[in-house]
């Protein structure tokens, strides 16, 4: 009888850890999705906005009066620089998949054609400019796409 109850005790020892060594593993793999989710979102937004933030300081810079063309290119150019966009794409193509890549990438790329065409003398009303914006709008809506389908793959 007194072997049954330090088996029967010693079982019971082993499966109250077990149980709760194996929630314990569970909390942490959620913990560890969850904040993997939570750096990606932020890093999504982060991208987008260095985007969107470069693009309005382009365009006002653009409007600005300027006492010569090559004024007007350095403070396009420099509003281009010094948005953050340059190292926001960076930190996502180093962290995301190819396909997020690719689609940030294509958003940049455009967004540098609409810094070209305001830096090549076009005005926010040409036609130039808001073929470029389009494009740029276009390239962001489908990177927006790819974020959205990336964050939903990551939640389940």
């Amino acid at each position: 009888m007194e072997w049954v109850t330090l088996v029967g005790t010693g079982l019971g020892a082993v499966l109250g850890v077990g149980a709760t060594l194996a929630g314990e593993q569970l909390r942490w793999r959620r913990s560890v999705r969850d904040n993997r989710l939570q750096d990606r979102r932020d890093m999504y937004v982060d991208c987008l906005v260095a985007l969107r933030r470069a693009h309005e300081a382009m365009r006002l810079a653009a409007d600005e009066d300027h006492v010569d063309p090559q004024t007007r290119v350095a403070r396009i150019r420099q509003a281009f620089q010094t948005s953050g966009c340059d190292e926001a794409r960076e930190r996502l193509i180093l962290m995301a998949d190819s396909e997020v890549s690719d689609a940030i990438d294509a958003s940049y790329r455009s967004l540098r054609r609409v810094r070209e065409a305001l830096a090549s003398g076009c005005t926010v009303a040409s036609e130039e400019y808001q073929a470029a914006r389009q494009a740029h709008g276009d390239a962001t809506r489908a990177a927006r796409t790819v974020l959205r389908q990336d964050l939903t793959a990551l939640e389940n």
